[in-house]
């Protein structure tokens, strides 16, 4: 058997004001979307023929420009034309979360699996992985035969998440049936920072999910949060459940029913977890904590949600602080392409003069700074990714120890690698200041205290404050229903 797979990704927020180009994608090929997806050795134990088409992960950024996804769509399609004499199947990682300038309905993920369908026509099985900050729609959920989402955020599940929906897909593959996934929209829309798998009411959503999924009559099932930073008919979370056979079509519908109905039922739980301030607390907590480590995330320019990461506000509040309590601080990072660029062939121990901020907005607005090069090194993204974004410098400002990591890109500095490779060390600071929503699990597992810090921004975390024109209504807790 031969099995045609790929990848997109686009978490695309329409208040970043640049777009998402062709160039902003880390575009893999080959053998390389086969280790992106984490099934190489499923499919090679299985004697399946695995031929590659395009992983394109451009993460979150700005809304994506119409000729870098008329490329990326291209990949797909010439994947399927040039082998659908031969495939039997296709398995797709899709995100669920892009927007596309230009492009009808906006969804680059419904455009993706619309256009393969009008190839291969309705029978040609299509299993999907997804993010389940991503939205779905009933035409997605009628074009493919397998839909699943991880359960966790931040996404620990993910690897397992692929590699379930290749052993469904496989045994689909050996058992071909007409199946397809069960949708039910829920009116509910409040992003992941309200909506944290470790914490209530995502806990009894996940655990009702597990015991549906554990009947024989259901192949898989999710819940999808959605994605809340764009307008679209789509945005909203949604239930999937995928029917074992045709024969438990109607089972299947009563279980997403039910799930969506006990979603609905806990939807005043959702709620920021742990400790969410306003800026001004966030920051005087984080610097009076005694211990260290402390972390704030710095949520409304949060780069894992499409943040521009060039905000300064948190660090203007940090250089005004009378009083740091001897706290050794890092800023990691904040993104400014110019100044990335001039500073990277800079030495260590060398004096700069920098004026720091995109100027985008008051949020942004410059800081001019004057410090010694710490380090000069890559910037990779979290996940374990090690191939280079971009370049970033350190400086340690003048008479203090703050360090601020200047970046040619936005990134979110979740893990010890990316330090590394940046030429810090964790070890060497007290508090750490990230472009984060939630934090992130390897930096909670460090601190022992952490803050989010509820600043406005491209990612402001309150939904109810964010203008929606084309959304299902009513819609909570944007209307009081």
């Amino acid at each position: 058997m031969k099995v045609l797979i790929g990848g997109f990704v686009a978490e695309s927020n329409a208040r970043v004001k640049k777009p998402c180009r062709l160039q902003d994608f880390m575009m893999k090929t080959g053998d390389e979307v086969v280790g992106a997806l984490y099934v190489r050795d499923l499919f090679e134990e299985a004697g399946v023929e695995v031929i590659p088409t395009v992983y394109a992960d451009g993460r979150a950024g700005g809304r994506v420009e119409k000729e870098a996804f008329d490329f990326i769509l291209e990949q797909f399609l010439k994947g399927v034309r040039e082998h659908m004499d031969e495939i039997d199947g296709m398995f797709f990682f899709l995100h669920g979360a892009s927007n596309v300038l230009g492009l009808e309905g906006g969804s680059g993920e419904h455009t993706i699996v619309r256009e393969i369908r009008r190839l291969v026509g309705p029978y040609l099985p299509i299993a999907m992985v997804m993010d389940p900050h991503g939205n779905l729609s009933q035409e997605q959920a009628d074009n493919c035969q397998i839909i699943r989402t991880f359960r966790h955020s931040p996404h620990t599940d993910r690897p397992d998440c692929h590699r379930l929906v290749a052993k469904l897909f496989l045994d689909l593959l050996n058992n071909r049936r007409n199946i397809h996934p069960v949708y039910r929209k829920v009116p509910i829309l409040v992003g992941g920072e309200r909506s944290v798998s470790l914490d209530e009411p995502m806990v009894s959503i996940n655990r009702l999910l597990d015991e549906v999924e554990a009947d024989p009559r259901i192949l898989c099932c999710s819940y999808h949060i959605g994605y809340v930073r764009h307008d679209n008919d789509k945005c909203g979370a949604s239930v999937i459940v995928v029917p074992k056979t045709e024969a438990d079509a109607e089972y299947a519908a009563r279980k997403a029913d039910e799930i969506a109905a006990f979603a609905w039922s806990r939807r005043k739980e959702f709620h920021f977890t742990g400790n969410a301030l306003e800026p001004e607390d966030a920051f005087r907590q984080a610097i009076e904590f005694p211990g260290s480590l402390v972390v704030i995330t710095d949520s409304g320019d949060n780069c894992t949600a499409g943040g521009p990461g060039c905000n300064t506000t948190i660090l203007r509040q940090c250089l005004e602080a009378k009083d740091l309590h001897g706290k050794r601080i890092v800023f990691a990072c904040i993104a400014d392409e110019e100044n990335a660029l001039a500073l990277k062939d800079r030495h260590p121990g060398q004096h700069v003069s920098v004026d720091l901020g995109a100027n985008l907005d008051p949020l942004s607005a410059k800081v001019h700074l004057e410090g010694t090069v710490k380090a000069v090194g890559e910037l990779h993204h979290h996940y374990g990714e090690t191939q280079s974004v971009g370049t970033c410098t350190t400086l340690t400002l003048d008479g203090t120890a703050i360090d601020v990591v200047i970046a040619q890109k936005a990134v979110s500095f979740a893990e010890e690698q990316q330090y590394e490779a940046a030429g810090l060390s964790l070890s060497d600071y007290d508090l750490l200041v990230v472009k984060q929503g939630y934090i992130y699990p390897r930096l909670k597992e460090l601190a022992k205290f952490s803050v989010m810090s509820l600043t406005d921004g491209a990612t402001n975390q309150r939904t109810e404050k964010i203008q929606y024109r084309r959304i299902l209504r009513p819609m909570y807790p944007i209307d009081k229903i």
